[in-house]
């Protein structure tokens, strides 16, 4: 069997004929000549294929392709131009690279598992390619792979956001609740960002979404609100709790400035945790702090009360979840602690989707979830130069991506 023959076997490529083989034993690199065996030439943008060529590249191109034990293997063809009547003159298609490519499709198969495997500098020196090069890949096998069907069955969504760089760089990440995994993710977290989600998703499909888990954004509030008419707006249980710790501390703060150099002020300020903390998970020391802060301070121990009733909130049910809404409400309106009274107002303009979490079950924990495997995916590539290269690596570990080692 000649060589050519045997390295046409090996590589398996679907519509490649193999011309010519070099070995460079100094270099460790196999160069590979090929020629498609279709006698038309392909427009990369659309359907368009033509016998006439518009010219001929001098000087060849080269894919990377897998490495053939020690040697780098590279497949070499002089790439024909032609007249696309849509997009004009164009460098052909080759069926083993996507246009503007450097590289292989199992090439970029093999970078792109490996990249929702490992870090990338623990890629750039298997693989043999610069650091950036893995984004860029991974990139491009998202967009050739990632399923065009995700937003079909939507009923159900959570919204978040998400900082990726310092100096408030943030994306937003949306999921389907369903199927627990990330549909969209875009660049920014404001109104306009989001927007760019539902404008994709088109009137028809927004009018089929019946409930958004949210935090309490206003940005995300008005996109909702705005774009799907049907949808039930549910705020997340984790911050409107929050909001109640964030009470809580800033009441725990100003007893303190007010008592400062006092025993009662120094006692004070050492609860910190044990405030914000459940009350099953306090330990006995925690247990002896409150009720040294329920002896001293009766403002700040009625603070930590609400918080707690806050909380109880969710335990109950449907039916009986407004009547201790409109309780703790009542509280904190008569409470004449300012903190208390301002975090009143904030739960009462946002009654309805409060309780509208505990209605149907909703809450971001799925997305807080998501937000943890984001900051893994940035920890292992050490920071991202731009927001594009995070969203690929996003999709490609929390949307399902299908990529299978090419062998």
């Amino acid at each position: 069997m000649r060589a050519t023959s045997v390295v046409e076997m090996l590589l398996c490529i679907q519509g490649l004929r193999v011309v010519d083989v070099t070995l460079d034993r100094d270099r460790r690199e196999i160069v590979i000549d090929v020629a498609t065996r279709k006698q038309r030439h392909f427009c990369p943008g659309c359907a368009f294929a033509t016998r006439a060529r518009y010219d001929r590249q001098q000087v060849p191109r080269r894919w990377r392709h897998i490495n053939l034990g020690v040697f780098r293997v590279w497949l070499q063809m002089s790439l024909s131009r032609l007249a696309c009547p849509t997009h004009g003159v164009i460098t052909e298609a080759v069926p083993w690279s996507e246009h503007g490519s450097y590289f292989t499709r199992e090439f970029e198969e093999m970078v792109t598992w490996m990249a929702r495997q490992m870090p990338k500098t623990a890629i750039e020196r298997l693989a043999q390619i610069a650091w950036r090069t893995v984004g860029t890949i991974v990139r491009r096998t998202v967009d050739r792979k990632l399923d065009g069907r995700r937003f079909e069955e939507l009923v159900e969504i959570g919204i978040d956001e998400v900082s990726y760089r310092k100096h408030h760089h943030y994306l937003s990440v949306i999921a389907d609740h369903r199927s627990g995994d990330v549909v969209w993710a875009g660049e920014g977290r404001s109104e306009d960002a989001v927007n760019v989600f539902f404008d994709r998703l088109g009137p028809e499909r927004c009018a089929r979404i019946q409930a958004v888990s949210i935090d309490m954004s206003q940005a995300f509030i008005n996109a909702v609100s705005a774009k799907c008419p049907n949808a039930t707006i549910a705020f997340d249980p984790f911050h409107v709790v929050k909001l109640a710790n964030k009470a809580v501390d800033e009441v725990r703060r100003e007893e303190v400035r007010q008592r400062k150099g006092t025993p009662e002020a120094k006692a004070i300020k050492g609860t910190r945790w044990t405030l914000l903390k459940a009350p099953e998970s306090h330990s006995d020391e925690d247990a002896l702090r409150l009720s040294e802060v329920a002896r001293m301070n009766r403002r700040l121990y009625r603070t930590y009360l609400f918080k707690e009733e806050l909380r109880t909130l969710y335990q109950c049910t449907p039916e009986s979840a407004p009547r201790h809404l409109n309780a703790c409400l009542a509280w904190a309106s008569r409470s004449r602690i300012p903190a208390l009274v301002k975090l009143g107002r904030t739960l009462r303009a946002h009654y309805d989707g409060i309780l509208a979490a505990i209605r149907l079950g909703l809450s971001n924990g799925r997305m807080e979830g998501i937000n943890n495997k984001i900051g893994v995916l940035k920890h292992r590539a050490y920071g991202f130069h731009s927001a594009a290269a995070l969203i690929a690596l996003v999709y490609l570990c929390c949307a399902r991506v299908p990529v299978n080692l090419p062998w």
